[in-house]
């Protein structure tokens, strides 16, 4: 749904302003990684079918002519560099090394021969990174200027595609970054984006919504054509209270599509199928035992029962794959190990004892952050290879990133240590088993720790709020103009508009006084914003906000550049982290430069630390 409506913007925007129709027209963001790499790969074969439409379809004499003298739609991926190169140096670097971690060639196979092999070159003589299809025969081999498709951040730049799919949190860049303003369409006058997709709205919330709705009001203003604003669609799931949330993130009233019907069962993208196995839930506690063997004797018993001759085997495959969910990576770690020991151990304890042969296991995979995202592909594909084959996936072990874009439908089993912080994320987590239409459904087993009064809670309660459980879903917490959001970034979206949108502010930071006027208006759009969401904090942004240009002016003499980590006291603007780490080293930071995060996520800079043995 969300490419035809891309597809139709693309279309209608190029028909209508032709040349002046360049530049980037959707701007499309994801809160994980794994979705936007997922969504990218999809979005290249629409942006080629588009291309072969546009170029190639039986138009009118005086429109196929049009068409063909305008620029090619595009595709850009904008994320950050430990998934894609930000230069074009280490996009050539990781090109000739296959370990290398931000890596350009996030697509493998051509959009167009899905059996033929996409070649990655870094062109030293034009300094771009290009993709060619293997196809000699196909209209995008090396032969011709290759596939539309961008994944460095130079080239970003400066093809401003058509479309640009990026992570939320590298939208924090755009403080730092002069060449972003490329993307909403400030350099040569092209027109801005049209329109904003936010997918999965419900995780943009806590500590990162509360730094998106900052920044959101500076993409908001520099995206917008005077006073028509983009259009922003958001799709959510599992969320309470969605119009506070949409009003502090984008300061605009809720439009919910499809509206309530008279058919409760039928929501107009889905039905009520009570004919379906669903999903059944079993909770397990710790009392009498420890955490660790709880877990691990579980795992054993529920894949050693996989194994059994009493399954029937067209349901094996369903059940074959254990997913573990787990809420921190510290508890994930412990388990690779328990997985590889003591289960093994307990497998055959079980098998002993019911008379059977044991299973032997593969080394678990791991789905977390600490994946390569040229890793991450490679895992979903053997996720989805089927029992009895050879490669198939035995355990999983999974962190919260399995909960959004994972959509392997043959996985029905599922082991939950310890009961997520939040309902919704309980539900997105378990509802990643059991997607089968047909056939058994899924089994979801939590294992309650008995020496946590939370967990021991929804033990004694179980039946009772799994009845009810979406009524138990949190409301979003979104707090954009909060004392530490303010103290932490809330300078960072008036430099933003400055520098991006008072042109004499591109690289001059000295005759800030002279333009005083300008910077006021800046905050007085700022100011109306903060009333809008949370007019109790008004004033306090207002001080925030003047303090800062004050210092500003009374030093911009001293400033010499926006951004550089290795001169606080002649930059504006310097990394939260640099800053942490100037104050571990003096024990205070002396700089006049000011603190600014580098990614919307990271609300709390981190240094690096070295033990030393004491001699």
């Amino acid at each position: 749904a969300y490419l035809g409506l891309i597809a139709f913007v693309l279309f209608l925007r190029r028909l209508k302003y032709g040349n002046q129709g360049a530049g980037v027209a959707c701007i499309m963001r994801y809160t994980l990684r794994l979705l936007t790499i997922q969504q990218f790969q999809r979005a290249a074969a629409m942006i080629c079918a588009c291309n072969a439409l546009y170029h190639e379809a039986d138009l009118p004499g005086d429109l196929r002519t049009f068409s063909k003298q305008v620029i090619p739609f595009s595709l850009g991926l904008w994320v950050g560099g430990e998934a894609t190169p930000n230069k074009f140096v280490d996009s050539a670097e990781a090109l000739r090394q296959d370990s290398y971690l931000g890596r350009p060639d996030q697509l493998k196979f051509c959009p167009k021969h899905p059996d033929k092999l996409l070649k990655w070159i870094a062109d030293p003589v034009r300094n771009e990174t290009r993709c060619y299809c293997t196809e000699q025969s196909c209209q995008w081999s090396e032969d011709t200027s290759g596939l539309p498709i961008w994944t460095v951040d130079e080239d970003v730049y400066r093809e401003k595609p058509s479309l640009v799919i990026g992570t939320i949190d590298k939208f924090a860049q755009i403080a730092r970054k002069k060449e972003s303003a490329a993307l909403f369409g400030l350099e040569n006058y092209l027109r801005r984006p049209d329109l904003i997709i936010q997918d999965e709205l419900h995780l943009i919330s806590g500590p990162l919504g509360t730094m998106t709705g900052l920044y959101e009001i500076a993409i908001d203003e520099l995206c917008s054509h005077g006073m028509v604003r983009p259009k922003i669609i958001a799709s959510t799931a599992t969320i309470r209270q969605a119009s506070s949330q949409i009003r502090s993130l984008f300061n605009r009233n809720t439009c919910l599509f499809p509206p309530p019907v008279i058919d409760a069962e039928n929501s107009g993208f889905a039905v009520i199928d009570r004919e379906a196995s669903g999903r059944k839930y079993i909770g397990i506690t710790t009392a009498g035992r420890s955490a660790k063997f709880t877990l691990q004797a579980v795992s054993a018993s529920l894949m050693q029962s996989v194994a059994s001759n009493n399954v029937e085997v067209n349901w094996k495959d369903l059940y074959w794959t254990l997913v573990t969910y787990f809420n921190s990576l510290r508890e994930l770690g412990g388990a690779l190990v328990l997985m590889q020991d003591d289960v093994t151990y307990s497998l055959g304890d079980f098998a002993k004892r019911h008379d059977e042969i044991q299973r032997k296991i593969s080394e678990p995979v791991e789905l977390t952050s600490r994946v390569s995202s040229s890793d991450i592909k490679e895992i979903l594909d053997r996720l989805s290879v089927k029992y009895p084959n050879k490669g198939t996936c035995d355990v999983l072990l999974a962190s919260n990133m399995i909960s959004v874009g994972v959509d392997v439908p043959r996985l029905g089993l599922m082991v939950v240590n310890g009961q997520p912080k939040g309902i919704a994320e309980y539900i997105q987590a378990t509802s990643r088993v059991g997607r089968q239409s047909s056939g058994p459904g899924g089994i979801i087993a939590t294992i309650y720790n008995n020496a946590k009064a939370r967990d021991r809670s929804h033990f004694e309660t179980f039946r009772t709020w799994h009845d009810a459980l979406y009524r138990e879903v949190e409301a979003s917490s979104v707090t954009p103009f909060a004392p530490r959001a303010r103290e932490k970034a809330l300078h960072a979206v008036l430099v933003i508009l400055a520098r991006h949108l008072i042109p004499i502010y591109q690289e001059n930071l000295s005759d800030v006084d002279q333009h005083e006027d300008k910077l006021d208006n800046l905050i007085e759009d700022i100011i109306e914003r903060s009333e809008s969401i949370d007019d109790e904090e008004t004033e306090n942004v207002e001080q925030h906000l003047r303090m800062f240009l004050e210092k500003w002016i009374n030093s911009s003499g001293t400033y010499e550049q926006y951004w550089n980590d290795y001169k606080p006291r002649t930059s504006l603007l310097i990394s939260a982290e640099k800053a942490a780490e100037i104050i571990a080293r003096r024990g205070a930071f002396d700089g006049r430069a000011h603190p600014t995060p580098n990614s919307m996520r990271n609300v709390e800079p981190g240094t690096m630390f070295k033990l030393k043995e004491k001699l």
